[in-house]
């Protein structure tokens, strides 16, 4: 399952498939999404690659900035709307 959205004024592509590096796109940016690890349905960062906690990964256009330095922190809200929308929360 693959949902369309936007971030950070570009549209994105969320997946909760890993893309292994052999399939990706030399033309798309892929970072990974981490989920919290107490409440693994609900993602909470961004990340180049993740090590622990894989929830999903994100595939866009272009890069985008980081807001913490190496990761890219999701608020609450954005966690919540993205676990909605794969229905893995009511």
């Amino acid at each position: 399952m693959e949902k369309t959205m936007k971030f950070k004024g570009q549209k994105v592509t969320i997946t909760r498939d890993r893309v292994e590096l052999d399939d990706r796109d030399a033309d798309k940016r892929y970072y990974e999404i981490v989920g919290d690890n107490e409440q693994p349905h609900i993602p909470i960062m961004i990340v180049e690659e993740a090590e622990d906690d894989f929830w999903g990964t994100m595939i866009a256009d272009e890069e985008f900035h980081m807001n913490n330095g190496d990761f890219h922190a999701l608020s609450t809200d954005l966690g919540v709307k993205l676990a909605k929308a794969f229905g893995l929360m009511e």
